[in-house]
């Protein structure tokens, strides 16, 4: 056990010699001077430089039990100063002279070179809270039933700010976390995260805690006859000297960056500018399509009293014809015959009505069915494949999915127009020529309708009434056929207009459904147009914006806008370096109680060794 103790004790002093060194050098302060003396007298020229190391003693648990501050001082000449903190007590650990304590004011009598004394702190507040709690076997055990135990040890270190302390050691200062394992009694040891260094037989793991955050560490093992050296907190100041790298070649990309997005920008500007004027075209397609759809309506509405009169025509005709064939006599009634020639005459006139109208059709069409001719060719006829589609897709960034969806639909759409278009042109290109040929026919018969009515009536008023009427009977018979023939052609081009009435119908639903699709996409377009724009306006100086981001950043690292304040007292002005480190106990088996000799004269090691020995703990 003594030698346990021994090597306890050697490892404290170790880190007060390192410590001490360096708070030996003079600490540089931010603006590039020395810092000032702590002092609260006139004669501030007696001390070149203080410094305070703050020790404290944690139970396992992570409760703090004492707190001394060792307060160190480069005097340049012999003399007497004062310095402040809230002690309980304090120790002289450069000599034997007594220090003299009024309040928080201590008056110290030094000869030149280093002094050193000693405060017993009376608040045991540190800028930090810490816990500590063990799990054995997945139950919660207190750390003092650990030793000699074996089973499954999870060690959970959490350390918080403590609010009720100047938050400017939390803020600025580094956090070091150490524990020492042994290996032949812990195996399987699991450290996340953490530095993890051999020592022999120990595995030595520290954990570092950034300014400014929380730790929240697991350490798990399996142990056998466990026992453990205390775990070691220290905190410095945190900060770092490093030359920063050169970051022209980074902000020259992001400006090529910014230069694509700008044109990436101006892109959708044109493409926002085609999308409106395809979207015009095609609400001129939408209308002339309706269009052609409304009057193949009208044209399939009205076939029906076409081919019915066209029939009463046939009827007329034939029953005409049949009456005066064989049946020409002297001696036969002919006063009947006086009304043939009006019924011819309005005849003649339907027929002619019909014609116009049929040539009112052909010229509503003809312009309707070019524009319409004119839009599907505007359609390009590039076909894009599913796996173009796929791969467009994964080039582009998720929150377009929506607006490459619709532009894809329209395509789709486009598509299925021109397709359907294509299948019908045949029959569209037909109508003009058929009615040209259908109104020509038509006008034909109403002629010779009218030119019959008239000879009718040269016949009734001539002598020889009866050879004439032969006559009439011979070219009526032939054009009861001729128009028999006719008439079974207009019921093919009327059946021919209802089937492409119906076909149509689905065709302009197709073209109505692509304008809507249409105005979707341009809508998309300018909302993609309204995007960039705004993405162009914030990345136009973006190079700017992340190299001064980069410099703020490195500057919190580099930690030069720190300025070290004292913690054992505010009063203390200009302070040097200021260190804590803490010592928590271990997990070890019961001692038995021993008897230590105290010489008269301590020197300044033996007091600092004191610190951590057992007869300071409560």
């Amino acid at each position: 056990m003594k030698y346990k103790l021994t090597k306890s004790v050697i490892s404290i002093i170790l880190v007060a010699a390192l410590t001490l060194m360096s708070a030996g050098t003079s600490y540089a302060m931010p603006d590039g001077t020395d810092s000032g003396a702590v002092l609260n007298t006139n004669e501030t020229s007696l001390i070149q430089d203080k410094s305070e190391v703050i020790y404290a003693t944690l139970g396992a648990g992570g409760n703090v039990r004492d707190v001394y501050a060792v307060n160190h001082f480069e005097v340049t000449e012999a003399g007497s100063f004062t310095d402040y903190g809230n002690y309980s007590s304090i120790t002289n650990l450069s000599g034997t002279d007594l220090l003299s304590q009024d309040g928080d004011a201590v008056s110290l009598q030094a000869d030149k070179g280093d002094f050193y004394y000693q405060g017993h702190m009376s608040s045991t507040a540190l800028p930090w809270l810490f816990q500590l709690s063990y799990t054995l076997d997945g139950v919660k055990t207190p750390p003092q039933e650990l030793a000699g135990k074996s089973g499954k040890l999870e060690i959970c270190i959490k350390s918080t700010q403590n609010k009720n302390i100047n938050p400017v050691f939390y803020d600025h200062y580094m956090l070091q976390i150490s524990l020492t394992l042994d290996t032949e009694r812990c195996s399987g040891i699991k450290a996340p995260d953490a530095t993890v260094a051999e020592a022999g037989k120990n595995k030595m793991i520290t954990y570092t805690i950034l300014p400014d955050k929380d730790a929240d560490i697991i350490v798990s093992a399996d142990i056998q006859d466990f026992l453990m050296t205390g775990i070691d907190i220290s905190a410095m100041p945190f900060s770092m000297s490093m030359e920063l790298p050169n970051t022209g070649g980074l902000t020259d990309e992001l400006g090529q960056l910014s230069d694509g997005i700008s044109d990436l920008n101006d892109g959708v500007g044109e493409l926002a500018d085609g999308t409106a004027d395809l979207k015009k075209g095609t609400d001129e397609l939408k209308k002339g399509s309706s269009g052609i759809a409304q009057g193949l309506s009208e044209l399939h509405g009205n076939s029906g009293q076409l081919t019915d009169a066209s029939a009463q025509i046939d009827d007329a005709l034939k029953q005409i014809a049949s009456s005066l064939d064989g049946g020409m006599s002297e001696d036969m009634d002919l006063s009947g015959l006086t009304q043939l020639p009006q019924g011819f005459s309005q005849l003649a006139e339907g027929l002619t009505q019909i014609s116009g109208g049929l040539t009112e059709l052909k010229n509503g069409f003809t312009p309707a069915y070019q524009a319409l001719d004119a839009a599907i060719k505007g359609i390009p006829d590039t076909v894009v494949t599913e796996e173009q589609i796929a791969q467009l897709y994964a080039n582009t960034d998720p929150s377009q999915y929506g607006f490459l969806a619709e532009l894809v639909e329209s395509y789709t759409a486009g598509q299925t127009v021109k397709g359907t278009y294509n299948q019908v042109k045949d029959a569209f290109d037909a109508i003009s020529s058929t009615i040209d040929t259908l109104t020509g026919s038509i006008n034909t018969i109403a002629g010779t309708l009218d030119d019959m009515a008239k000879e009718i009536e040269d016949a009734l008023s001539g002598m020889d009434v009866l050879q004439q009427l032969k006559d009439l009977s011979s070219g009526l018979s032939e054009l009861s056929k001729n128009y028999a023939e006719f008439h079974k052609g207009l019921k093919e081009y009327t059946t021919g207009v209802k089937q492409l009435t119906d076909g149509y119908t689905d065709f302009h639903t197709g073209v109505a459904l692509f304008g809507d699709g249409m105005g979707s996409l341009k809508q998309g377009v300018d909302d993609l147009y309204d995007g960039t724009g705004k993405l162009e306006n914030e990345t136009a100086d973006m190079p700017d914006k992340i190299q001064s981001e980069i410099e703020k950043m490195m500057d919190e690292y580099l930690g030069s806008d720190f300025e070290p304040v004292s913690f054992t007292s505010s009063k203390n002005k200009d302070a040097g370096l200021i260190q804590f480190v803490l010592k928590c106990d271990g997990i070890e088996k019961t001692k038995e109680a021993s008897v230590s000799v105290q010489t008269k004269n301590e020197s300044f090691w033996d007091r600092l060794a004191a610190l951590f020995k057992g007869k300071d703990k409560k």
